[in-house]
């Protein structure tokens, strides 16, 4: 019995000894440097309900705006954004995507209406452009509507142009 203790001390010494020689690596608390500008790749959210299409672009670092003349209930769906899908942009804090919306029929649009994020967006700059055209403030055209009550098509310019004419 003390023959197998005496070998248990001394194989355990052995093993600290050696522990004690090991080249261990130990894992770097230092933080990667990046080698160029961070960038974002503007998510798809076209034909997405505004409640997720908001979801989607904050997960993915995004402000977001609402133009045009559908208001931002939850219900009614993405048909338009800016920049599209697939754009990579310079990563600013929180570039915001300009978003345009339908009303969707089969939901009421009950509450307060959202016109953006919650956090202040700031301008889209657009990743590998020229420093003068890296600046984009996104703005969707009015699109063509055709009158539900007349079936005759309006334009933005139409607008303009009828009311420049009451004017004068």
């Amino acid at each position: 019995m003390t023959s197998i203790f005496a070998g248990l001390l001394i194989a355990g010494g052995t093993l600290t000894l050696a522990a004690d020689r090991a080249n261990l690596q130990r894992p770097s608390l230092a933080a990667a440097v990046p080698t160029g500008p961070r960038t974002l790749t503007v998510p798809r959210v076209t034909g997405q309900a505004y409640v997720f299409a908001k979801s989607i672009l904050q997960d993915h670092g995004f402000a977001w705006h609402v133009v045009g003349p559908v208001k931002g209930y939850a219900g009614n769906t993405v048909f338009d954004q800016a920049p599209a899908a697939g754009t990579v942009v310079l990563d600013t804090g929180a570039p915001t995507v300009v978003l345009s919306l339908a009303k969707n029929r089969a939901y009421a649009e009950l509450g307060t209406p959202e016109g953006g994020a919650p956090y202040h967006g700031t301008a889209i700059r657009i990743h590998g452009t020229s420093l003068a055209a890296r600046r984009l403030v996104p703005k969707l055209a009015p699109r063509d509507r055709t009158s539900a009550k007349t079936g005759v098509k309006k334009t933005a310019e139409k607008k303009r142009r009828s009311t420049a004419s009451r004017t004068s």
